[in-house]
């Protein structure tokens, strides 16, 4: 490779760095730590013809800056240009190349390592300062640095947003107003409660698997079309990888009337508290701290079998048998549809890979199947609830379906 730095208003080789080696060794040559520089490369323009030899490899820049520190090319090229390093450059966007994420990536490393002087954060931002300073401010960025004896210790964003809902409002202006618009709807001026919750919204959209095509997403949609994404997290995955660590402050500033007390209980010498979400009850300790959340389903029906009489004013008889699982009014209604209804017959669901099988309880003949994500959903990755669309009860005339819910396993 060849690295070309800038002296003297032109692009010459520094020839004690040509032995090899990565980028890194190079711009640590040259000054600088791995959290001090970003790279950005054109592929088109670097692969597009490998018979060369010359090809410019990589532009090295400075953080926070569009500040060139090295050009490297490859060891072919003898002489560059700044017409070949803007030609190059031509389709470079900085904010698209060095975004707020990455920034955030910078400092923490930063803040780690302890190698970010007051004077180089100074210099990146165009930014005044006095050694003695403690707090630099940024306009480009809306961040407030923090300093002691000049090495950069804590950052924080100057209006109260967090990165993802700064990224948010960036990207996604029209999705960001209508979180804006559901927060202010129920916390009214009050602004902490109002940027908390579109801070916590935000860091969910961010690490929602599948984003808003999420299999999960639209059961979230809010009366006016917005999403609660923190709550899908929380009540679908639960994993600790999303790192929402909310407590019940979190969860009431994003539910809003919707968190309601249901109970508390004891494990052992523990006092859990419990708050119903929609159908899922949530459980904290006694200093409201989140531990878990399951499907409030289960309230309605657990065991080895449940009867319900009535569900709907046709429906006269529901039989399900459960393994240990649970089952809902929501679901039992989906099933409910005009092929299974005027019928004395009983009928079974089962999981199969992919797909949903329906089949003839009695004689095991397998009726119909489905595409499993379609039509269900597998609660605790037992029960299989089956999705059918557009089914209204009321156009069932005088239905009498004994209903089996089989399990993954049962026999």
């Amino acid at each position: 490779m060849s690295v070309f730095v800038k002296q003297d208003n032109q692009w010459v080789i520094r020839k004690d760095l040509n032995d090899g080696g990565s980028i890194n060794d190079y711009l640590q040559a040259l000054g600088y730590d791995h959290n001090q520089f970003y790279s950005y490369t054109d592929y088109h323009l670097t692969y597009d013809d490998e018979t060369r030899n010359d090809n410019i490899f990589s532009v090295c820049l400075k953080v926070m800056t569009e500040e060139i520190i090295c050009v490297i090319a490859n060891k072919g090229r003898v002489i560059l240009t700044d017409e070949d390093v803007h030609q190059y450059m031509k389709n470079f966007d900085f904010n698209s190349q060095y975004s707020l994420y990455t920034l955030e990536s910078d400092l923490k490393s930063a803040i780690v390592e302890r190698n970010y002087t007051i004077k180089f954060v100074a210099d990146a931002l165009g930014l005044p300062y006095s050694p003695d300073d403690n707090v630099l401010h940024s306009d480009k960025y809306k961040y407030n640095f923090f300093f002691e004896r000049g090495i950069l210790t804590g950052y924080e964003t100057a209006d109260g947003y967090n990165r993802e809902a700064h990224e948010l409002r960036e990207n996604s202006p029209g999705f960001f107003e209508l979180i804006e618009k559901h927060a202010r709807s129920y916390h009214g001026t009050n602004e902490n409660d109002v940027v908390k919750e579109i801070n916590i919204q935000a860091k969910a959209y961010e690490n929602l698997p599948g984003g808003v095509r999420n299999e999960y997403f639209y059961d979230f949609q809010n009366a006016d079309k917005s999403f609660n994404m923190a709550m899908l997290l929380v009540t679908k995955y639960q994993d600790s990888q999303y790192e929402l660590c909310l407590n019940y402050e979190d969860c009431k500033c994003v539910c809003h009337h919707e968190l309601v007390f249901d109970g508390e209980s004891m494990k052992g010498l523990d006092r859990i508290l419990k708050y119903k979400y929609r159908s899922y009850i949530l459980s904290f300790d006694d200093k409201r701290r989140f531990l878990s959340c399951t499907n409030g389903w289960q309230d309605d029906f657990e065991g080895n079998e449940g009867v319900v009489e009535n569900l709907e004013n046709n429906v006269k008889k529901i039989i399900i048998q459960l393994t240990g699982g649970v089952a809902t009014l929501t679901f039992l209604k989906r099933v409910l549809v005009n092929r299974m209804a005027n019928t004395e017959e009983t009928y079974g669901l089962t999981a199969e890979g992919d797909f949903i099988n329906v089949y003839n309880l009695e004689t095991r003949e397998n009726l119909y199947q489905f595409e499993n994500h379609l039509i269900s959903r597998i609660i605790g990755r037992k029960l299989v609830a089956a999705m059918f669309q557009n089914i209204n009860l009321d156009d069932i005339e005088n239905p009498k379906v004994d209903l089996y819910i089989a399990f993954p396993g049962e026999q």
